[in-house]
């Protein structure tokens, strides 16, 4: 019997923890389960569900890789060539037989799940299982989301439009070998999935829940999808949804016309006490990084955020913040100051970078302090957010100008700005008036290297790299299909480009 091209066992064999609450999600059940009939429980068709969000949160997908490559790839985050962690990634030196990204198999780990909760017919549509139906197909569209934005090459690109990534959809088949679908066919089935699953879930309805996805979620997602696909009526969709999103944030979320105070913003990063840091009203979804789920997800000590980004560890410890990027926040002579960088001109580690023992790279870069480092043992039992309010903003403002709103755009780009305390903007060029301000917002969260791909962007880095610059057209902005999954499946194709 051919090997299916998609490890699954690990995700699935796991089922030494039972607990069941808001908090923890419960693992998955024995394999057996997926392949002879017996799903006909409400229960057990949870723990299918639980096991597609521990597998979507492991390491190697966005418990920690798909935040690091998404700012690695891009121009504002560098890898330290005295700590080596990610420089195959870093130099865009990765191919089919080299590279570092696991989360091609993880995520595809999280669509088997998804789909036996979807596909399931032996148990009762009740209002609890629809519900789960409805959250699988939000699981299922961000993971197709992620992985056809870094295997295949954008709609608007007009290139390698047969080059998408296999979909699959049905019940658990050992067979199966899959061929790339179309780029068009993923983000309709990523559409498709996200407003069938919006129609079936609830936003969470506590702090404690916001370990699950409801409406806000695939709003978010979907917003991001059709400002990436373009085509005619999803500009002004992605419009509507951002703006649903946007109007649905708590009054003490980070509003462009909230209020709350530059501490306010740091706490919620770095704050010592958990109680401002999960379950936030600034957060939309966040994973569950309880003592018991981290280690299922593959997140400990040498794998969580922290140990990468902070200064305190000694090892791993390896991006930083470019010198130039940090100095366009603007000097600390400025009034006010940018909360997103925060510190004072005497003191910088008050705020979210620090220089304290950088390495001596030429510049010099920045930690991070989104991701602090509160123990010796690893800060890693904090949840990791995925996707916050303040999106939804900046989402909105990007469809603004998308259907020629761009006096709206420029009005709001600057609100949001403000309330950050950051430095206006002209309008000159809106487009990377926009992006820059994201980055801002969002460095340290994964977003910078799709925002450049999906407008069709290089990549230009200022300073510490080996490969400065990679044009729009280069087919690294594809990653490429590891080789041994393309030796187990004759149908799946490499990318172009790649030996």
């Amino acid at each position: 019997m051919r090997k299916y091209i998609f490890m699954i066992s690990a995700a699935l064999m796991l089922n030494t923890f039972n607990s069941c609450s808001d908090r923890e999600l419960e693992l998955t059940p024995p394999a057996e389960d997926l392949t002879n009939g017996t799903l006909a429980s409400a229960e057990k068709l949870q723990q299918i569900l639980n096991g597609a969000y521990l597998s979507i949160g492991n390491s190697s997908a966005l418990g920690t890789e798909l935040l690091l490559f998404g700012d690695l790839l891009g121009d504002k985050i560098y890898n330290s060539n005295l700590k080596a962690n990610f420089l195959i990634t870093y130099d865009f030196n990765y191919n089919g037989n080299q590279n570092q990204f696991g989360f091609y198999g993880t995520m595809y780990r999280t669509i088997i799940n998804c789909n036996t909760v979807i596909n399931n017919t032996a148990v009762p549509a009740s209002d609890e299982v629809i519900k789960m139906k409805g959250q699988a197909k939000i699981l299922r569209g961000i993971a197709y989301y992620y992985l056809v934005s870094y295997y295949s090459p954008t709609p608007t690109s007009g290139v390698n439009q047969d080059y998408g990534v296999p979909l699959v959809l049905g019940d658990y088949d050992v067979n199966i070998q899959p061929a790339r679908a179309t780029v068009a066919q993923v983000y309709n089935q990523i559409v498709a999935d996200l407003t069938d699953g919006m129609q079936h879930t609830d936003n969470p309805d506590s702090a404690l829940k916001k370990v699950m996805v409801g409406p806000d979620v695939a709003k978010i997602v979907l917003a991001r999808t059709l400002l990436t696909r373009r085509a005619a009526g999803d500009a002004e969709l992605a419009l509507q949804y951002a703006t649903e999103v946007k109007d649905n944030a708590p009054d003490d979320a980070f509003r462009a016309n909230g209020i709350f105070t530059a501490s306010d913003y740091i706490n919620y990063w770095k704050g010592v006490d958990d109680l401002q840091y999960e379950g936030h009203p600034e957060t939309i979804w966040e994973l569950d990084m309880g003592p018991k789920s981290n280690a299922v997800m593959n997140i400990g000590a040498n794998g969580c955020l922290p140990v990468y980004y902070g200064v305190g560890d000694a090892t791993r410890r390896s991006l930083l913040a470019n010198a130039t990027f940090f100095d366009s926040f603007g000097s600390y002579l400025e009034s006010p100051l940018d909360m997103r960088r925060g510190g004072t001109l005497a003191n910088i580690n008050t705020g979210l970078f620090s220089n304290q023992a950088v390495p001596a790279d030429t510049p010099r870069g920045y930690w991070i302090n989104k991701y602090p480092r509160l123990t010796s043992s690893g800060n890693f039992y904090r949840n990791i957010r995925i996707f916050r309010y303040s999106e939804a903003n900046l989402l909105r403002i990007e469809a603004l100008r998308l259907t020629n709103q761009t006096a709206l755009a420029l009005t709001e780009l600057n609100e949001f700005a403000q309330s950050r305390g950051g430095l206006q903007y002209t309008g000159a060029d809106l487009l990377n008036d926009i992006l820059t301000e994201k980055s801002k917002e969002f460095y340290g969260e994964g977003q910078r290297f799709l925002d450049l791909k999906r407008y069709g962007l290089g990549v230009h880095r200022p300073s510490n790299c080996n490969t400065c610059d990679l044009e729009a057209n280069d087919h690294r902005f594809v990653l490429p299909v590891a080789q041994s999954a393309i030796n187990s499946n004759p149908n799946l194709k490499q990318y172009p480009g790649y030996l």
